[in-house]
C-alpha cells in the first residue's frame, strides 16, 4: 500500500486529535474523581450508555419518533450533566483558577516553630483547633467574613482557640505568614466516606480542602489527636514532629505549590471514626 504526503498528514492529524482528546478526558476524569464525583460519574455514564444503545436500536428498527426523542435526549445531556455535577464543577473551576501561582508562600516558613509549639500545647490540653493554610486558591470569601490581621505567636494561637473565647468554634485562616481571619465558618464535606466523623471541626476541615487546595490542620477537643486534610484526603494521629516536617516541606520549598504534601500514616475512614470523635 502506497501513501502519499497527503495521506501521511491526514493520519498524523487524526492521531494528534485522538491523543489530545484522550489526554483531556483522562485528566478531566481524574479531577472529577478527586472531588468526590466518582459515583455520580459512573451513574451518569451508565444512563448515557443505555440511551445511546436504545437510540441505535430504535434507528435500526426505523422507529423514527423514538429515535428523534432519544437523539434529543442525548443533545440535552450536557445540561443534565451541568445540573448534576454543579458542586463538582464549581470545585473544578476553582482548582483551575489556581493553576498559576499568585503569591509567595515562603513567608509562612518563619512561623513554623510557633505553629508547632502551639499545636503541641493545644493537643496536650485538648484544646480544639482548626487551622487553614491558604495556598494557591484564594480564600477571600472566607477571610472577609471574619477578617483579622495578626502576627502568629504561640500565645495568640492558643488564645484564639481557648474554649471561652468568641472565635474558638470557627476556623483560623493563615495567609502570608499572618492570621488573616478567625472564627470562620467552613463548608462541611458531603463525602459519604467521612459521614462517620461526628465532629463538625473535622468535617469542615475536609470540606474546605475538597473545595480548594488549602492545607488544613485539626486538633480534636475530645481526644487531643492532631489530624490533617489535604485535597480531600484525611490523615490522623500526627505528632508535633510530623506537623513541623509537613509545614517545612510545604512552605520552605517556595515554588512547589502545586505538589501534594507527603502524607504520613494515612488511615481509612473507619479507623478515623474510632480515633477521632470530634
Amino acid at each position: 500500500m502506497n501513501f502519499d504526503s497527503a495521506d501521511i498528514i491526514y493520519y498524523l492529524r487524526s492521531g494528534l486529535e485522538i491523543l489530545i482528546i484522550t489526554v483531556v478526558s483522562y485528566y478531566l476524569l481524574r479531577a472529577l474523581e478527586r472531588i468526590s464525583a466518582g459515583g455520580k460519574l459512573r451513574g451518569v455514564t451508565v444512563i448515557l450508555a443505555m440511551v445511546v444503545i436504545a437510540w441505535m436500536g430504535a434507528r435500526a428498527m426505523q422507529l423514527h419518533a423514538i429515535t428523534w426523542l432519544l437523539q434529543a435526549g442525548i443533545g440535552i445531556s450536557t445540561l443534565v450533566v451541568a445540573v448534576v455535577f454543579q458542586p463538582e464543577l464549581r470545585r473544578l473551576f476553582t482548582r483551575m483558577g489556581g493553576i498559576f501561582p499568585n503569591q509567595d508562600l515562603s513567608s509562612n516558613a518563619a512561623v513554623i516553630g510557633h505553629l508547632g509549639e502551639a499545636i503541641s500545647y493545644m493537643a496536650t490540653r485538648r484544646i480544639g483547633a482548626l487551622i487553614v493554610f491558604e495556598r494557591n486558591d484564594r480564600l477571600d470569601d472566607y477571610v472577609t467574613s471574619s477578617q483579622l490581621d495578626c502576627e502568629i505567636t504561640t500565645k495568640v494561637l492558643t488564645t484564639i482557640f481557648w474554649k471561652d473565647t468568641p472565635l474558638h468554634d470557627g476556623a483560623m485562616i493563615i495567609r502570608g505568614g499572618r492570621i488573616a481571619a478567625a472564627g470562620v465558618i467552613l463548608p462541611l464535606t458531603n463525602n459519604p466516606e467521612y459521614r462517620g466523623l461526628s465532629g463538625t471541626r473535622h468535617r469542615a476541615g475536609i470540606g474546605i480542602s475538597e473545595d480548594t487546595d488549602a492545607l488544613v490542620l485539626m486538633i480534636s477537643e475530645e481526644t487531643g489527636i492532631i489530624s490533617m486534610s489535604d485535597r480531600g484526603q484525611f490523615t490522623t494521629d500526627l505528632t508535633r514532629q510530623d506537623v513541623e516536617l509537613i509545614l517545612t516541606r510545604e512552605f520552605r520549598a517556595g515554588g512547589r505549590r502545586g505538589q501534594r504534601t507527603e502524607r504520613l500514616s494515612p488511615m481509612p475512614p473507619n479507623e478515623n471514626e474510632k480515633e477521632v470523635k470530634k
